[in-house]
């Protein structure tokens, strides 16, 4: 078996699953198929691309900082009152301005049909994860540890405004995802001596359904269950800097 780990930590990062338009919810840490998508990105797929080589990949993600959840407000739509210098807003539509009776700017809907949109976006807030990809396939292993050294694009963590604080590639091991998190040491920001693991398994009285399972393109949303087991380990103390033993 090789496994390729990836160490997910930022600043702020977010993993939604179903959730979209204004409410965009995260899960507690990285999802299979965000996971999927960073590797996609880094060997420079697009989104109407088949990723069927890289769906029988297996996961296990295990929580060295669990961080915290945070929500951000934002609004969508906007506009400016010159003709010239309006724009399409979120929605597609250009927005205008007009003056109500007492003098002040207000959205015009008769110019836009559009009112401007709050959003709620979750993050996971300061925290760090260990994530592997575990394969038979040695030159696939490689091929995705190269394309995480030297990525196609910028990678991010779920969100483009999340940006990595470390190169998310954290080394390969011979380790099965049933081992792997209890032997690879903890990450240096650790702050669980024994951290959640989630890992991948068939389905059982004892998993949670998730609904992450990895399409076989972007393209099409299809929001499958992947089956997870929760447990907690003990790893090692943080390692020095340098990857994965």
């Amino acid at each position: 078996m090789h496994t390729v780990l990836l160490r997910l930590s930022a600043p702020m990062q977010s993993w939604g699953t179903t959730s979209q338009w204004e409410e965009r919810a995260t899960t507690v840490r990285p999802t299979k198929s965000g996971v999927i998508g960073i590797v996609a990105n880094a060997l420079g797929y697009q989104l109407d691309d088949d990723l069927s080589a890289l769906v029988p990949l297996q996961f296990a993600v295990r929580a060295d900082r669990p961080g915290r959840t945070d929500v951000d407000h934002q609004t969508a739509g906007g506009g400016h009152p010159a003709p010239a210098t309006r724009i399409p807003s979120a929605y597609g539509a250009p927005r205008g301005l007009e003056r109500d009776p007492a003098g002040t700017l207000q959205a015009s809907e008769t110019a836009t049909g559009r009112t401007t949109v709050l959003i709620i976006k979750q993050y996971v807030a300061d925290a760090a994860f260990l994530a592997g990809l575990s394969t038979p396939d040695k030159e696939l292993a490689e091929e995705i540890a190269a394309a995480l050294t030297r990525p196609a694009r910028p990678l991010y963590l779920g969100r483009r405004s999340c940006p990595p604080a470390h190169p998310i590639y954290h080394g390969t091991t011979h380790l099965p995802p049933e081992t792997w998190p209890e032997q690879i040491p903890l990450l240096a920001e650790a702050s669980d001596p024994t951290p959640q693991v989630w890992t991948e398994t068939p389905p059982g009285p004892a998993t949670i359904a998730s609904p992450e399972q990895v399409p076989t393109t972007f393209q099409v949303r299809d929001h499958q269950l992947l089956h997870l087991e929760l447990r907690r380990v003990r790893p090692a103390t943080p390692q020095p800097p340098g990857g994965a033993a």
